[in-house]
């Protein structure tokens, strides 16, 4: 009995020496140490890259009225490699980067057109930052150019262009987010090629400075649109804002989108898809594979300019009719750019045929090396059902008396 109690008092004791080791961490920094970085950006230099990183000021954040100075500062540094922009922080700082609240990582685009996969690869292997930002690509820009736009609605532009590249994505289908892990993916995925949205800057210069966003109208802006194609980690070129929408609606990532039809009178009438779904399937047709894509819409018209008589079930179907053929279009002029205009297979067809058939993609790669795109046949299709028209039926353009 004795030598049980000495030996649950020596386990206590074991017990109560190591908690003290296990109150607290090793890389332990306190708040007012470090400096948070929500926006980093990285362009191509001389002898190695220009990182920028968007720094939140804390006693601008805290004041109510904001203590009349800006909510962010910008660091930058000209590095032969990027992870020594993080270890030269301290020398302009009085505090230590801190990159695990990165909202959202901007590459220029001279540096995304020369390859990005050595300059991602230590993102990637940092066990500080996390994966859910988004990667966003300067359109004929600095990355350093769009961290210094000041923008309006939100106090760190970081966080502005985190949201703003959010809610694009859904409700216009002309932009896509792309997260780290997302991309990194499509780059090792045989048969897949990655994309990126652009963020280009509109307007006169001087969008770095706080009266930016003291007028009405901003002199600077930040647009988000255009899909940046690559082929492995090399930018090649830009889908237009029609161009990504038909991207979208054959990736089946269309949220909402909305577009115009013609009436029998030619003018326009807006149909809103208000969800849409696209079935992407491979068939192997005497040993050569073909995809078929079959986008199918809900939607509702939204506005009207056209005198036609849009209440009949006749009128219905037409525009049904129309906007199937908008939808197709969209999907066939996006799949002829990428592939006879940037051989990118961005929409990952190489990637379907691979999960489908693995021996009719060993033979497709055999006889089309990385000109395997040409060797496919796609098919399109398309099914809208318009189920509203609003709450007035005919345009008040219809009743005008002259």
């Amino acid at each position: 009995m004795k030598g049980k109690l000495m030996r649950l008092v020596l386990r206590l004791l074991a017990v109560l020496t190591v908690l003290p080791l296990l109150s607290g961490c090793w890389e332990n920094q306190e708040l007012n140490e470090i400096a948070f970085v929500l926006g980093l950006g990285i362009d191509k230099a001389k002898d190695g890259y220009k990182v920028s990183m968007q720094v939140v000021i804390p006693s601008q954040i805290e004041s109510a009225g904001g203590g009349g100075g800006t909510p962010v500062t910008l660091y930058t540094y000209k590095v032969p490699t990027v992870y020594e922009a993080f270890r030269n922080f301290t020398l302009k700082s009085p505090r230590q980067s801190y990159l695990g609240h990165v909202r959202v990582l901007i590459i220029g685009e001279e540096l995304a057109r020369s390859g990005m996969a050595e300059t991602l690869d230590v993102l990637k292997r940092s066990r500080e930052m996390r994966t859910d930002y988004y990667i966003l690509v300067a359109k004929h820009a600095k990355a350093s150019e769009v961290l210094s736009v000041f923008t309006p609605l939100e106090k760190i532009p970081a966080n502005s262009m985190f949201k703003s590249a959010k809610a694009s994505d859904k409700a216009t289908a002309a932009t896509i987010t792309v997260q780290m892990d997302e991309f990194m993916n499509s780059l090792v995925t045989e048969g897949q090629q990655p994309v990126l949205t652009g963020v280009e800057i509109i307007g006169k210069s001087g969008g770095g400075q706080v009266k930016n966003i003291q007028n009405i109208q901003p002199a600077t802006k930040l647009h988000f649109g255009d899909v940046a194609v690559f082929r492995k980690d090399r930018l090649v070129g830009w889908l237009n804002e029609l161009e990504s929408i038909g991207f979208s609606y054959a990736m089946d990532r269309v949220y909402t989108n909305s577009g115009a039809i013609f009436g029998n009178d030619g003018k326009k009438i807006v149909v809103e898809a208000l969800s849409s779904h696209t079935k992407r399937k491979v068939k192997i047709i005497n040993g050569k594979p073909h995809i078929y894509l079959h986008a199918s819409l809900v939607a509702n018209i939204q506005a009207v300019q056209s005198g036609m008589d849009i209440t009949t079930p006749s009128a219905l179907a037409k525009l049904e009719q129309e906007g199937e053929k908008r939808v197709v279009r969209l999907m066939e002029t996006t799949v002829d750019t990428l592939i006879d205009k940037y051989n990118s297979d961005a929409l990952g067809f190489g990637q379907l045929i691979y999960k489908d058939d693995p021996k009719a993609w060993r033979e497709l790669r055999k006889e089309g090396a990385t000109d395997y795109l040409k060797n496919i046949e796609v098919h399109y299709a398309a099914n809208v059902l318009i189920n509203r028209i609003g709450v007035t039926g005919n345009s008040i353009i219809r009743d005008m008396k002259e």
